[in-house]
C-alpha cells in the first residue's frame, strides 16, 4: 500500500501510522462521507487467516459499546503483487495508547478502576455477543480525552488474534489478559482491592468480564447493597472510595496475601497462557557452581541509553517466556527489576545506574546457573547489557 491510493474508489490512504509486522494502520479520508477513519489491512499470509479476518470483522462490526473501536466498512483490494487483500474501516481515533501513557508513570488507583472498568464493559459486550478479543494488551487500549474525563477505546476486537496468531482466544484468556492490564497500571509492588482484583483475573478461579465490569463501576449504594452487571451500552467508571468506607464490591474480592502482580504484567502481555516451568537441577554436592563471567558495570553511561537497553531487554524476557526458556517466576523477578530501574530514569531520580545494572547482570548469571533460564536467553540479555558499558 502506498500514499495517496484509494480502495474502493472511496478511501484514499494519507498516512501510514503502524506497521507491527501483521498489519498496516492507515490514516485515510473518506471522500463519500468526508472524515478522517483508520483503514488496516492485514499482511499477506494465504487464503485460510484472510477468511478468519473477514469472519472477525464481520462480528467485530455487529458489536455496539462505548468503549469499542466502531467498525464502519470492510472489503477487498489488491496488493502490489496482484493478491487480493482484505482491509477493515473503523473510526479514527486520536489518543494515546495505553502503553505510551504507563511508559510515564502507573495511574492513580482511581484513574486506573476507571479505565480498566471501561475496558472490563467492552469486553462484556463483546463476549454476550460470542466475540473474543484475541489480543488484549495496552497496545489495544486508545485513551482518548472525552467530555466527562478519560475514554477507552478497545480496538481491534475479534480481528487481534486473528491476525496476530496470538494463540489462545477465549472469553478467559481476555479476562487473564485484563488481570495483566490491570497490575501493569498500578505501581509496582502496589497492594490492595485493585491488585487484588488483578491477581484474581489471573489466577484459575476467575471472575468473568461482566463480574469485572460490575465491581469497577462507579460505587454509590450503600455497603451493603446488591449489584448487578450494567447494560452493554454503559460505560463503566470509577470514582474513589467515600472517606471511612471500601468499595464494597472491590472488597468482596480481596485477597488475604497481596502479590507483586504489577511485576508480573509486561512479561505476560505478550503470551498469556500457563507459565512454561523449566525444572530446577537435581542438588549435587559433586558438581561446582559454574563460575560467573566477568562483568564491567558502566560508569558513565546516560540515561537514554540505558533506557533504550531496558527497553530492549523486556521483549527478550517475554519472548523467552513464550518459548518456555524462563521459568515464570524468574521472568517476573527480572522484570521487576527492569520496570524499577526504567521508572527510577524517568523519574529523574538519583540512582547508583552501574551498581543497579551490576545487580541486573548478577541475577541473570545466578538465574542461568540454577537453570531457570536457558543459557542462549542468559547471553542474549547480557549482549543487551553490555551495550551501556563505557
Amino acid at each position: 500500500m502506498e500514499s495517496g491510493l484509494r480502495l474502493t474508489e472511496r478511501y484514499r490512504l494519507v498516512e501510514r501510522l503502524d506497521d507491527g509486522g501483521t498489519m498496516e494502520v492507515w490514516r485515510a479520508w473518506d471522500e463519500l462521507l468526508g472524515r478522517p477513519v483508520a483503514v488496516k489491512v492485514p499482511a499477506p499470509a494465504g487464503t485460510g487467516p484472510q477468511r478468519g479476518f473477514r469472519r472477525g470483522v464481520n462480528r467485530a462490526a455487529a458489536l455496539s459499546h462505548a468503549a469499542l473501536e466502531t467498525v464502519f466498512d470492510s472489503d477487498q483490494t489488491r496488493d502490489a503483487s496482484g493478491r487480493l487483500a482484505s482491509f477493515v474501516v473503523t473510526e479514527f481515533l486520536v489518543g494515546d495508547t495505553l502503553t505510551d501513557r504507563l511508559r510515564r508513570g502507573p495511574l492513580a488507583v482511581p484513574e486506573a478502576a476507571s479505565v480498566c472498568g471501561q475496558i472490563a464493559g467492552a469486553l462484556e459486550a463483546a463476549h454476550a455477543a460470542g466475540v473474543t478479543h484475541g489480543d488484549l494488551k495496552p497496545d489495544r487500549v486508545v485513551l482518548v480525552h472525552g467530555d466527562t474525563g478519560l475514554d477507552v477505546k478497545v480496538v481491534d476486537t475479534g480481528i487481534g488474534g486473528v491476525v496476530r496468531s496470538a494463540g489462545d482466544g477465549t472469553e478467559a484468556a481476555d479476562v487473564r489478559a485484563l488481570g495483566v492490564i490491570i497490575a501493569a497500571c498500578l505501581a509496582s509492588g502496589a497492594s490492595g482491592e485493585l491488585s487484588a482484583l488483578a491477581a484474581r483475573c489471573m489466577g484459575p478461579d476467575a471472575p468473568s468480564a461482566a463480574e469485572v465490569a460490575a465491581l469497577l463501576a462507579r460505587d454509590e449504594g450503600p455497603p451493603n447493597a446488591v449489584f448487578v452487571a450494567p447494560p452493554d451500552n454503559h460505560r463503566t467508571s470509577a470514582l474513589p472510595p467515600p472517606p471511612h468506607r471500601g468499595n464494597a464490591r472491590l472488597a468482596a474480592l480481596a485477597l488475604v496475601v497481596a502479590i507483586p502482580v504489577t511485576a508480573a504484567a509486561a512479561v505476560l502481555l505478550s503470551a498469556p497462557r500457563s507459565p512454561v516451568a523449566v525444572p530446577a537441577p537435581a542438588r549435587t554436592s559433586a558438581a561446582p557452581p559454574a563460575p560467573a563471567p566477568t562483568f564491567r558495570p558502566p560508569q558513565s553511561a546516560t540515561a537514554p541509553r540505558v533506557t533504550d537497553a531496558l527497553g530492549r531487554l523486556r521483549p527478550i524476557v517475554s519472548r523467552g517466556y513464550a518459548a518456555g526458556e524462563i521459568r515464570s517466576d524468574v521472568a517476573i523477578d527480572l522484570d521487576n527489576v527492569i520496570t524499577n530501574l526504567e521508572n527510577d530514569l524517568t523519574a529523574d531520580r538519583n540512582v547508583d545506574v552501574g551498581g543497579r545494572i551490576a545487580e541486573l547482570h548478577d541475577k541473570i548469571v545466578t538465574r542461568r546457573r540454577e537453570r531457570g533460564l536457558s543459557p542462549g536467553l542468559a547471553d542474549e540479555l547480557n549482549r543487551v547489557l553490555a551495550t551501556v558499558q563505557t
